[in-house]
């Protein structure tokens, strides 16, 4: 028997290009972090899962199939790291099944924290975020999250507080799903007398959808909407996964929960 066991749960992507990106690096530093501890993916989205097989593509399976296979490798006590950004409903939906599979380990299942979590977060990810995207004169940083349900949207909103805190009066966020929304976020850039704006995915990858409604291909999408209204937009299709200081705050929540 062994201790304990690890799975790295992310959405998932179609993307293989994302994938390598973005989801095999923070993979990388959670198995050189645990050196010798049984370690498994799984891919949250069922979509994407089944288009995957669809194409047959090699992907990580559900959260069950990962915790079955820490299981028959005689983990006494399984961790999850959801690499997911807030608590929303897709973190439920992970605690609701993780919560079924008790009984297959003796130590229990504990689950990391998502990306945004404390204050310490906040700070650590705005500093991540202005690294990767200094500031740049005339142009404003449109940070654009999925959203989440209920009251899960707060801590997108405190980031943007925080980055604001360290500085960065030209970043601005927006919500695929909630407000604020792509008008909101042009009136903001627009009273703040910038012309120009990049695009940058709050996510951990960004996929095939993000990118119908992110890119300038779309005749609705966010880069058309922009350049409409006066407003030069550029992308960066990026996800936060790509970036090592954000990977290391996955990390320290990862760490937490393998703690026995």
């Amino acid at each position: 028997m062994t201790h304990r066991g690890l799975v790295l749960a992310s959405y998932g992507t179609t993307r293989q290009d994302a994938r390598r990106r973005d989801i095999e690096p923070l993979a990388r530093d959670l198995c050189a972090a645990a050196p010798g501890t049984p370690f498994c993916e799984a891919y949250l989205s069922a979509p994407v899962r089944r288009m995957l097989r669809r194409k047959g593509v090699s992907a990580p399976g559900a959260l069950g199939d990962a915790l079955a296979a820490l299981a028959d490798a005689g983990a006494e006590r399984a961790c999850v790291q959801p690499a997911l950004i807030v608590a929303g409903s897709t973190l439920d939906a992970l605690l609701a099944e993780a919560s079924g599979w008790e009984g297959a380990f003796p130590g229990g299942i504990a689950v990391g924290e998502p990306l945004l979590s404390s204050a310490r977060d906040l700070h650590d990810v705005a500093r991540a975020i202005t690294e990767a995207h200094p500031a740049r004169h005339g142009r404003a940083l449109v940070l654009v999250g999925h959203g989440a349900t209920g009251g899960a949207n707060q801590p997108y909103l405190a980031l943007l507080d925080e980055l604001r805190a360290q500085g960065r009066t030209d970043a601005f966020l927006g919500l695929l799903d909630g407000a604020p929304g792509v008008d909101e976020v042009t009136g903001g850039i627009k009273a703040a007398g910038l012309g120009t704006a990049t695009l940058v995915p709050l996510m951990l990858t960004a996929g095939s959808h993000v990118a119908r409604q992110l890119a300038d291909g779309a005749p609705d999408g966010w880069q058309a909407q922009l350049r409409a209204a006066g407003v030069e937009a550029d992308l960066d299709m990026r996800g936060l996964g790509s970036l090592p200081a954000i990977r290391t705050v996955f990390l320290n929540h990862a760490r937490v929960a393998l703690r026995p």
